[in-house]
């Protein structure tokens, strides 16, 4: 066998195809591999009916796996048929898709390396490209497999926002959707308003998907709840209980703070470098800091009073029935309204007014756990991305990573 019949049984191109010319670059230590086509026919890409060949398009590159230490490159001009139904049709290629600047080999190669990597610049050492190549090819790797994922039925998603850039405002953050059920990330968009969640839910779910949405897990967002209420007409919404928790938290630290100032002013310390003993959940805590909590627990002061309250909510998501846990709500906010500590009647009232949406958890059992430990995940990578600027690559990064997406090649 020759060096030409050799690389063509290893490119595995077919006999249509053949190896022209191979040219070894030692001091680069680069092979170039150049590719004609040798029929005078090849099947329409759209039809796939015989038409005959019409010419050629300019010479193309493509990035293949390296031959030993040797970057492998192939060359060719892609040839165009000339089909009766639908015109003249660049012909496909068996080594690469449409519009690819890498081999199918190469790209499949590529994905599996970014999965495993830290960061977009550890897999350009090792697949010795720029950061645009990786980029592209990741970008490709996301809108394979989107276009591949199933249209099946999901019951249950979770919306959730993610902080995007530095700020408040509302382009600052991510919109967030969760397969509750199959643990992945349907999609991202931008903002947290009313428009960035319709935009999501129109994104992640195609009409019939958004009709058999049982269940909505998210925070006591507004903007969210009307997108929700206007797309998913058959989901109930249920506000998570990691965010009501967290409001509760931020109420005993608002009481916390008020109290330590007064204290601090009578020269009194008790409450310094107590803010995590407060916010701690009790199995969280050492000994040590067991003992500490319990010796301030015995000199009535108000933070131990919200902690208190804020502890005693925690018996609502264990009543699993919804008129059991209806009844302990209402003695639970008379109990914040008597203790008279406005940051807890505050997160009380709030949650008053969003009573049916909380107590839905006791009819599905659904909650964010998920979404916050994907936002973790997501964490990582923008850490190994030292942050993104463009929303865009943000998304591609999330749904690559977080995304459970078939996004290999058919090689």
């Amino acid at each position: 066998m020759d060096l030409f019949s050799h690389y063509g049984r290893l490119l595995g191109i077919g006999e249509e195809w053949k190896v022209a010319d191979v040219k070894l670059d030692m001091a680069n230590l680069r092979v170039d591999i150049y590719l004609d086509y040798g029929e005078k026919s090849a099947p329409c890409p759209e039809c796939g009916a015989l038409a005959p060949m019409h010419d050629t398009q300019e010479e193309r590159v493509w990035r293949h796996l390296d031959t030993m230490q040797f970057t492998t490159l192939i060359h060719a001009r892609p040839p165009r048929c000339k089909c009766g139904k639908h015109g003249v049709r660049v012909i496909d290629l068996p080594w690469a898709e449409k519009g690819a600047h890498f081999t199918l080999l190469f790209e499949a190669f590529a994905i599996e390396v970014l999965k495993r990597v830290r960061s977009n610049a550890d897999a350009m050492k090792m697949l010795r490209l720029d950061w645009h190549q990786v980029q592209r090819i990741k970008e490709r790797a996301v809108k394979r497999g989107l276009e591949r994922r199933a249209s099946e039925e999901i019951a249950f998603v979770g919306l959730d926002e993610k902080s995007f850039l530095s700020g408040r405002d509302s382009e600052a953050f991510a919109c967030i959707m969760t397969d509750l059920d199959g643990q992945r990330v349907l999609d991202v968009s931008r903002g947290r308003s009313e428009a960035g969640a319709a935009e999501l839910i129109d994104k992640a779910l195609n009409p019939v998907q958004q009709f058999m949405v049982c269940g909505v897990a998210m925070d006591m967002s507004a903007p969210f709840a009307k997108a929700v209420r206007e797309r998913l007409v058959c989901a109930d919404i249920v506000f998570d209980k990691f965010h009501l928790m967290k409001h509760l938290n931020d109420a005993v630290n608002d009481v916390r703070r008020a109290e330590h100032a007064r204290l601090l002013k009578a020269h009194d310390k008790r409450l310094s470098k107590t803010r995590y003993l407060w916010l701690k959940g009790l199995e969280h805590l050492s000994p040590e800091a067991r003992k500490w909590l319990d010796g301030l627990l015995a000199e009535n002061l108000a933070t131990g009073k919200a902690w208190g309250l804020k502890e005693a909510f925690k018996e609502f998501w264990r009543r699993l029935d919804v008129t059991f846990a209806r009844s302990f709500f209402a003695r639970w906010y008379d109990e914040v309204v008597a203790s008279r500590l406005r940051p807890m009647i505050r997160v009380a009232k709030m949650f008053m007014r969003h009573i049916e949406g909380i107590l839905k958890w006791h009819e599905t059992f659904i909650d964010n756990a998920l979404t916050e430990g994907f936002n973790a995940k997501i964490q990582t990578v923008k850490a190994g991305a030292r942050g993104f600027r463009n929303f865009e690559n943000y998304r591609i990064a999330i749904l690559f990573n977080c995304g459970k997406l078939d996004m290999l090649p058919v090689v």
